[in-house]
Order: structure tokens, then sequence, then C-alpha cells
């Protein structure tokens, strides 16, 4: 028995417009292009005012522990939570998430990469992965990998379509819903963020080279000078965008060094009644012609690869080739307590209601208001030449028993009630230039202070530095992959 009709083609049309919805007029026949290019449209603008007015980042939940699952060792641990991207679009982690690093050690492709990653020198396999992996050249070392959740869809809940005759029985059902979901993943890489990057380095670059002065007299603003400044500070990047023939490779951090350009001596200076105009200006500034250069997006156009991805965290961890071929396998080598979990970099969005509860009371209630009056006689100064957020009586102190990576929300740690403990510093580029860390050893055995060595770093030139009892260091990060020791006792 043959078929009746000749086989039906149907042309895939081009992906729907985000700045256009449907013109709807009497008489018109609305087919599924015109609902699909609806939908575009709606949530279309739905991301585009995301992004633009809100930005991206981890919004609730989503903490990351390493647990121990037995036998089969560690395991990394994401909690339920949810999430910006980049392009606009909220991802949401309905449930924990678990993952069993052995495990995933263990896939083949996954093996490849650490293989690569301990070994740069060491040629692709070809065919890949056939035979089975054989003992590798390096059979141990540190790796560190990126934690990225991104966004997905899947289409799901098929239904009976009606269509031609002597159809395949796959097109006899198609799905009727499109479900946002998610994807967690180990990567060697982390995901573009440049704007989260330059944002974080506009902020350190007003905190370096802003002074707040008393003047007497009161001295007359000029934003036309505050601009020039703020101008120079960025113009190996303006004179990029007008290059012709273009820069190539094109413009970026890579390239040029850096997103801001320290002023250097003098800096820019301003009377302290002149700080809320300054800040107009230099807001105004980064809205207008900063932000647009290292924007995710532009519009509905994604200016980076990664564009539904944000960063969780960089793990680190020793593995260990076990066995040899073809049964061998990377494992990890320590307990959950040895992996370390760097979420320095991490992007998050506080909500509107901290940040409004912070603006009422919680400069005050933290003591860093000039007075109890600050709170509501009018608007906190702002002191550039030293952190918000840190009373000059009162700064973060941690108690350490067991190895952990500092981030930015330490600052004296002091080591105690062990016979060995190791500190992990963070990686020292530009956008944490200048943070400091006291480090104490209270009665450790052996207390060390390690660099980031995978990325190059160093502590005045060496991959360790070693704390004595009862004594105590200071290490401040050049921003340019050093960490120096300014003070000993």
């Amino acid at each position: 028995m043959g078929c009746c009709n000749e086989p039906v083609t149907t042309l895939t049309g081009l992906p729907a417009d985000p700045t256009q919805h449907v013109n709807y007029e009497r008489g018109m026949v609305l087919g599924v292009d015109d609902f699909t290019q609806e939908f575009a449209y709606l949530a279309g603008r739905d991301q585009w005012l995301a992004r633009d007015a809100v930005g991206y980042g981890t919004l609730s939940g989503l903490r990351i522990q390493f647990e121990n699952d037995g036998s089969e060792g560690p395991r990394l641990h994401v909690a339920a939570g949810s999430a910006l991207v980049p392009s606009g679009k909220l991802v949401c982690v309905a449930a924990d998430q678990c993952a069993v690093l052995n495990r995933w050690l263990a896939k083949p492709d996954n093996a490849a990469l650490v293989n690569r990653m301990l070994d740069p020198g060491s040629p692709p396999l070809s065919p890949p992965l056939s035979p089975p992996l054989s003992p590798p050249a390096v059979g141990s070392g540190e790796i560190s990998l990126y934690l990225t959740l991104c966004y997905a869809d899947c289409k799901t809940r098929p239904v009976p379509i009606p269509g031609e005759p002597c159809r395949s029985e796959d097109e006899l059902m198609k799905p009727s819903r499109v479900a946002d979901d998610f994807r967690l993943e180990l990567r060697q890489h982390a995901p573009a963020q440049v704007e989260e990057d330059a944002l974080r380095d506009f902020v350190r670059w007003l905190r370096r080279n802003v002074s707040v002065l008393d003047a007497s007299p009161p001295q007359i603003a000029d934003p036309d000078a505050w601009l020039e400044a703020m101008r120079g500070a960025v113009q190996p990047w303006l004179d990029a965008q007008t290059m012709s023939p273009p820069l190539s490779p094109p413009a970026s951090f890579a390239t040029l060094g850096d997103y801001l350009f320290d002023l250097g001596s003098p800096r820019l200076s301003l009377a302290r009644e002149q700080q809320c105009e300054f800040l107009r200006t230099a807001f105004r500034f980064w809205v207008t012609e900063l932000r647009p250069l290292w924007m995710a997006m532009r519009c509905h156009r994604p200016q980076y690869p990664d564009g539904d991805c944000v960063l969780l965290a960089r793990i680190s961890f020793e593995v260990v080739w076990v066995g040899g071929s073809p049964s061998g396998a990377w494992q990890v080598d320590g307990s959950p307590a040895s992996l370390r979990i760097d979420e320095s970099a991490r992007p998050f969005l506080a909500h509107l209601r901290l940040l409004q509860e912070w603006a009422l009371c919680g400069c005050d209630c933290a003591g860093t208001g000039d007075d109890a009056g600050a709170a509501f006689g009018g608007p906190m100064p702002l002191e550039f030449d030293a952190p918000m957020a840190i009373s000059p009586m009162q700064v973060p102190i941690q108690f350490s028993e067991q190895d952990m990576t500092l981030d930015d929300s330490q600052y004296l740690v002091i080591g105690r009630t062990a016979a060995k403990l190791a500190l992990t510093l963070p990686a020292s580029v530009p956008m944490i230039a200048g943070r400091t860390y006291v480090i104490k050893n209270l009665d450790v055995g052996a207390l060390t202070v390690f660099a980031d060595t995978l990325v190059g770093d160093g502590i005045d030139g060496l991959p360790e530095f070693s704390v004595k009892k009862k004594k105590a260091v200071t290490l401040v990060a050049d921003g340019a992959g050093q960490w120096h020791s300014i003070g000993t006792a």
C-alpha cells in the first residue's frame, strides 16, 4: 500500500524578532508564526528589562558545599535557588542537586579534560577516547573547575496532532509545552562575565582614585573636569572604538590589560560637600559611556559567549590516577574538607527590600555612621578612602581550624587548634588590587598560606608563605599576580 500524497516539507522560518509584535487586524488568520512572534516580543521585553535595569547573578539559595558520600568519595552539593542570567532569563533550581566527583571524573570526556589540564603539552587523543584511556604521563596534581549555572529549556507534554497520512510514528505526536530548565556544569574555563568584572573595577577605581577633602571655603563643583579625568582612565578603550582599521584582536581585558586605569598621583580630589554631585556625574558616566562598552547584551544582541550562564564558584581539588589500562580512572585525592570553594568572582543580586533596610538603618546600626542622626537627618557621607562596610573600629575576624580559601568576607584570619592548616589566597587580579589579609598563627603547628599557582600567582615571588606560632603577617594584593607581605610580627 502506497502513500496517496507526496511528502510535505515544512520550511523552517527565521527566528522570531523580539522587537516586533503582531499587528492584529479584523479578518486576519493567525497561525503558529504569529503566536510565536507575540511570545518572543513579550518574553523579550521582560528579559530586556531584567538585564538592563537589574543586572545578573544569584538571586537566592544555590549554596555550594562538599559532602562525604561514603565509599564513593566527595560529593558536590548545590542547594535549590534561583538566578538571573546575563540574557535576562530567570533560572530556577527547584531541588537540591548533587554530583559525585569520582563519577564525574570517570567519564571519558572528563578524564581527557583532566589529562589536558595536568599536562597541557600532551597531544589530543586520536581517535578520541579509543582505545580506553591509558595511564597518563602526569598521574596526580591539582585541578580547578568552574561550576556554572546555565539556562535551558525542554519540550514536553506530547499531544496528537492532525497532519498528512502516511506519517512516521514520531510525527503523530508533538510537544505541547516548552518548560524552563537549567544546566549545572563543571567547566575548565569560567563563563564570560565582562560586565560584572568591569562594574567591580569601576567601583574599585572610584575608591582608589578619588579623595574626599574638608575644604574651607567651599569649592565650586567642576563636572567637566571630573569627566575629563574619568575619560582619561578609559582612553585606550575609547581609542579602540574609533580605530580604522579596527583593532585586531578586538579591545578586551586581555589585550588592553584593565578596564579603568589608575590616575596615579595626583588623584582626583573633591570637597566633602561635592560628593553628591560627583556621584551623579560618575554614575551618569558609567551609564552613558562605560556600560555600553562592556554590556553582556545590547538591546537583544549578545556581545559575548555564555550569555545564558552565570558563575557559581571555582572549585579546586587534588586528583590521582588509580589503576592501569583499560580499567584506570581519575579520583579525588583527599577528604571533602580538603576541597576548596572560591566564590569571590560570583555575581549576586541583593534584593530591593534588603537594600531598603540597609539604607534606612543599616549604616547606623552597624556603627559606620558619623552620628546617630546620620540615618535620619540626611544621606550618609561616602568616604572613598576607606571601605564603606567596615568601620575603623570594627573589622571582620574569623577563627579557622581547617583548610580554607579566603574571599572578600575575611580580613583578620586567626588559625588555631590544628596540627596543620593551609590557607589559600584568591587570584591577585586587577579587581581585587589592594585587598588586605592579616593572618595570625595562634597555636597551629604548621600554618601555610598558598598563592593561586594555577594562574601563576606568588607571595613575594614564592608559591607559599609560612607563619610561625604566635606570629602574624599582613598580605596585600597588587592586582598583577602577586601578594606582598608588608609586615610580620
